[in-house]
């Protein structure tokens, strides 16, 4: 009886050991399953998972404006030489135009910008200077009425009731007629086209605004034909143009 009695107290030993280790391997199981969980949680993303944490415009039409709006301005026109050629700038208050001007978020996501068009008429080209003696000169002007279409695109900053303006883009013109007494010469290029820069300054009053401006364009197709001196030393000629401007602007919509 003794002896049944320690055999069944020493087995109950064993199995109390190999109870609470079975336990402490379990929690160790699960702690290590847990732990790889979690690991494995941070691990599965991929790009996409930060697909909206790009800054994104959601609403988009409260930074659409449409503005229809004429300037009218005071240009100095000129036209390079690529030879020593005697000529000045003249000076015209003969430029004016209307315009439409469409400011937008960009693919919503750039919320400054936008684009003028319009339709222009300037007056363009140069003094010839005819030397008639030492250090005298008989001044001609080739003075050419054009119409003109600019396509800028435009960037703004607003602040306060302002808006600082910057703008960049192509221009294309037709000249229309000449003051020269025998008309448009047969060597002037009538059609050609260039690129403008302007900056300027708005006062906004919804729904007016009034807006200041400078602008500069230069032609990039040759203003006459290259040959008209030399068929062998061609002269190259562009026009430009600076243009002091003041416009008045109409919000369309609300």
């Amino acid at each position: 009886m003794k002896n049944i009695l320690l055999t069944a107290i020493l087995l109950l030993g064993i199995s109390t050991g190999l109870f609470a280790q079975n336990t402490q391997n379990g929690k160790e199981l699960q702690t290590t399953n847990d732990t790889t969980k979690k690991v494995d949680i941070y691990k599965e993303f991929d790009m996409n998972s930060f697909a909206d944490a790009t800054i994104k415009i959601k609403d988009s039409s409260v930074l659409s404006q449409h503005l229809i709006g004429v300037k009218a301005g005071y240009g100095i026109s000129n036209v390079s030489f690529s030879q020593d050629i005697d000529h000045k700038s003249f000076k015209t208050p003969k430029n004016f135009g209307i315009y439409y001007t469409y400011y937008h978020s960009l693919w919503k996501s750039m919320p400054y910008f936008g684009i003028q068009t319009g339709i222009e008429y300037n007056e363009i080209g140069y003094t010839h200077l005819y030397e008639k003696s030492e250090n005298v000169f008989d001044e001609h002007d080739q003075i050419y009425q054009s119409v003109q279409i600019p396509f800028l695109t435009q960037f703004r900053v607003d602040f306060w009731k302002m808006r600082i303006m910057v703008g960049l883009g192509p221009y294309g013109y037709y000249i229309l007629s000449t003051d020269i007494e025998d008309g448009i010469p047969e060597t002037t290029n009538k059609l050609g086209c260039g690129i403008m820069g302007s900056g300027g300054l708005a006062f906004v009053l919804k729904p007016v605004e009034f807006h200041l401006e400078a602008s500069y364009k230069y032609a990039l197709s040759y203003f006459v034909d290259p040959k008209i001196y030399s068929e062998d030393a061609w002269t190259y000629t562009h026009s430009n143009q600076l243009l002091i401007s003041f416009g008045v602007f109409f919000r369309l919509g609300r």
